[in-house]
């Protein structure tokens, strides 16, 4: 039942991380404002470009992982290295619920309980 939950779980957060894929597609090309991610810190379209390529980029990566860790793809990192990726992640995660409560717009704000749920099931994932 629990390895069920956990699959579960995974499916759940790559669905998140697609969908936060999506989300910075949207903000490259503009139709979503940059001026509401990044904590309302960036002052140029250049800067917003290397800052959502950079964050597209890592969640493409923790989407690769996680299908990687589900099977849902041919892992090509060892099992151990994909466990070691997935807690750096988590860490990561909980760092950025951290920093979405202390954001100033609500939509980074609400974030939180998604960060911390990413955080919670990579974790988990790190140790299965």
């Amino acid at each position: 039942m629990q390895n069920i939950t956990m699959k579960l779980s995974q499916k759940i957060a790559l669905i998140i991380v697609i969908t936060y894929c999506i989300f910075h597609v949207l903000v490259l090309f503009q139709i979503i404002p940059y001026d509401v991610v990044w904590g309302g810190k960036i002052k140029s379209v250049n800067e917003m470009y290397i800052l959502e390529g950079v964050a597209l980029t890592i969640m493409l990566f923790i989407g690769a992982i996680l299908s990687m860790k589900s099977r849902l793809v041919k892992p090509f990192f060892a099992y151990k290295t994909i466990k070691r990726i997935l807690l750096v992640f988590a860490i990561v995660f909980m760092l950025n619920t951290i920093g979405n409560l202390l954001a100033k717009t609500i939509i980074e704000k609400s974030q939180a309980i998604i960060t911390l749920y990413l955080a919670v099931v990579l974790y988990k994932s790190s140790k299965k």
